[in-house]
């Protein structure tokens, strides 16, 4: 089996965007790590992609490795009253979710990113702008980032009650 190239390509359209969004989403295998301010420019809710979110976090990985979806959000209201679908799946989900909100200091923050096993992602270099980045099959290239999302994960709460009780 040949190892994939890594390719790096700038974008800078909304549609352009969204279909970068989907190819992160629909190479994930166990990971995925999402920081953004409201989840609204992602457009997670809409049937597409919350198929393949619910097909990532229902599929079981052949090593039988737990899934996780990781996602830190700037403001939760978007989430919490007009994404009921997508609470719903979180809830459905709940032992592979969690959602943490980052603390005032670092909501001035104004990138936003998706990145799938360590080594795919699309990187939005400022929510109010269309102009991105996606970058497949290279874990060096997504290494900083994914490493300052794991920083904000650290610095960041808990923002969800997830009910998880039931048979």
């Amino acid at each position: 089996m040949t190892a994939t190239p890594s390719q790096y390509t700038l974008l800078t359209g909304e549609s352009e965007y969204r279909a970068a969004i989907d190819t992160v989403l629909d190479s994930a295998m166990t990971a995925l790590a999402i920081f953004d301010r409201d989840l609204a420019a992602l457009r997670l809710e809409e049937p597409k992609r919350l198929t393949k979110l619910s097909n990532f976090l229902h599929t079981q990985h052949t090593s039988e490795r737990t899934k996780k979806l990781r996602i830190v959000i700037h403001q939760t209201h978007l989430l919490d009253s007009h994404m009921p679908l997508l609470m719903a799946l979180f809830t459905r989900y709940a032992h592979a979710v969690d959602v943490r909100q980052s603390p005032d200091n670092l909501r001035q923050l104004t990138d936003t990113h998706v990145f799938a096993d360590g080594c795919n992602g699309v990187r939005r270099f400022h929510i109010d702008h269309a102009r991105c980045a996606l970058i497949q099959a290279d874990p060096s290239a997504i290494q900083p980032w994914q490493h300052r999302f794991e920083e904000l994960w650290a610095l960041s709460l808990p923002c969800l009650k997830l009910n998880t009780t039931g048979l």
